[in-house]
């Protein structure tokens, strides 16, 4: 009976925790899209993601397809399905773009 009653109170707290866990995660990711401006240098960019501590899933560089990267910030949680892609040429960004799902 003990056993049931702590479940039942984990299940309350993960029910007040989680949604209010989930905001703040993607908020973090869209206020980070929202200060990556075109223009910006890949160093800047690298060093605002750290800054940010928001979690850099993907990043390919330059040197393996042509001169273009790419780099995609995630939310930490993995039920959400919030990213922001960013894409640039050489040492530049190019484009930011915000996308609500995002299969890595």
């Amino acid at each position: 009976m003990k056993l049931l009653v702590n479940i039942i109170q984990l299940a309350i707290i993960m029910a007040i925790v989680l949604p209010i866990l989930n905001i703040w995660d993607i908020d973090k990711v869209d206020k980070f899209c929202q200060q990556i401006k075109p223009g910006m240098s890949k160093q800047h960019y690298l060093a605002q993601v750290e800054q940010a501590q928001v979690k850099l899933a993907t990043f390919i560089d330059g040197a393996v397809v042509d001169g273009k990267w790419q780099a995609v910030v995630t939310t930490r949680l993995p039920f959400n399905d919030q990213a922001c892609v960013t894409n640039g040429v050489s040492n530049i960004v190019a484009t930011t773009k915000r996308v609500d799902s995002f299969a890595e």
